[in-house]
């Protein structure tokens, strides 16, 4: 998909009081695979203001949001409100993504059109915008576009296929059928401040995790919420299993994962105290993974592993070598002598 959308989607997600919340009635009913991202509730958030104050001490690599600014006349941050990636049961990999955003998208469409690869073109009645790469023979990477207003907001479909973006914007036309009216794959539940959001009907390609496929084949579906609420990160994912013996087996490796990590001590260093937010549970069939952890200790403990990252890198400028130890003391080297 357009390298640009997915850059702002993939640096969101990694960084990203529900003021865009996911909205039910923008998702067809057969959708079996989520991912929201409430920009403007992240933005609302402490973490969101450490990150913001502290990015360039931290050393985080926005340029992909620079390059969008550039292209489409659109600032992330300012005027996405929300982003949601989404799959229907009929396709393999995800092929829609809708942005909420303003009217500013007017203009850098209008922009846009004048691009020599842009074309406009109606398919069953809707009015799609399409793009792709001019050097691209096979036009494997051309996009469709929708934009559906509702009042001064602006929802934006973008879809790899022609035919996921007139299914999209038949959904948001009140044409297709939704998954607030008919949606039965998939439970859609975001916990109040929720700024990232994900759920999906079944796990794709676990299996391919060896050895861990062997324990977590048995999850069937995953749902996973990221939010802030009192100056606490919460974290809490819900993976669907078979049986209630299967949670207890997965519930069992994940116990043992933990305690794992709790044996390497030292080795963690200040990550060490990030374990002591996990909670972990089963409810019948279901393994539940919870996690808190205060957002302005979490940056404390950001900075320093940041800080002695640096530290670590001069330590390897001033001695590439390696002949002096941690303590900067001159390392004795024996040689060993053939007799």
């Amino acid at each position: 998909m357009n390298q640009y959308l997915l850059a702002s989607l993939a640096w969101l997600a990694t960084s990203a009081h529900p003021s865009d919340e996911l909205k039910r009635e923008r998702l067809p009913a057969d959708v079996d695979f989520v991912v929201h991202i409430d920009v403007e509730g992240f933005k609302a958030t402490q973490l969101w203001k450490h990150v913001s104050e502290k990015g360039n001490e931290l050393d985080f690599d926005i340029d992909e949001l620079d390059e969008i600014r550039d292209e489409l006349g659109i600032d992330p941050l300012t005027d996405v409100r929300a982003i949601t990636l989404y799959k229907i049961e009929s396709e393999e990999d995800p092929t829609v993504v809708l942005f909420s955003s303003t009217s500013k998208v007017d203009e850098a469409l209008a922009k846009h059109q004048h691009e020599h690869d842009y074309r406009k073109i109606t398919s069953s009645g809707i009015e799609l915008h399409t793009w792709g790469d001019a050097d691209d023979p096979d036009d494997d990477d051309r996009m469709y576009a929708y934009v559906h207003s509702v009042g001064e907001e602006r929802v934006v479909v973008v879809a790899s296929s022609e035919q996921s973006a007139v299914h999209a914007a038949r959904v948001l036309r009140g044409e297709d059928p939704s998954h607030a009216g008919a949606g039965t794959l998939l439970t859609l539940a975001p916990a109040r401040g929720s700024f990232l959001y994900m759920a999906a009907a079944e796990i794709p390609h676990l299996g391919e995790f060896t050895p861990a496929s062997q324990v977590f084949g048995l999850a069937q579906g995953i749902q996973v919420d990221l939010g802030e609420a009192g100056g606490y990160l919460r974290a809490h994912m819900g993976v669907t299993t078979g049986s209630a013996e299967d949670a207890l087996n997965i519930s069992n490796v994940l116990n043992g994962l933990v305690s794992l990590a709790r044996l390497a001590g030292n080795e963690l260093g200040e990550l060490l105290e990030l374990l002591t937010g996990i909670r972990l549970n089963t409810r019948g069939s279901e393994v539940l993974f919870d996690f808190e952890f205060g957002v302005d200790r979490l940056i404390e403990i950001l900075e320093e592993l940041h800080a002695e990252e640096i530290q670590a890198d001069q330590a390897a400028t001033q001695d590439p070598a390696g002949k002096t130890d941690q303590g900067g003391h001159q390392k004795r080297v024996k040689h060993k002598v053939k007799k």
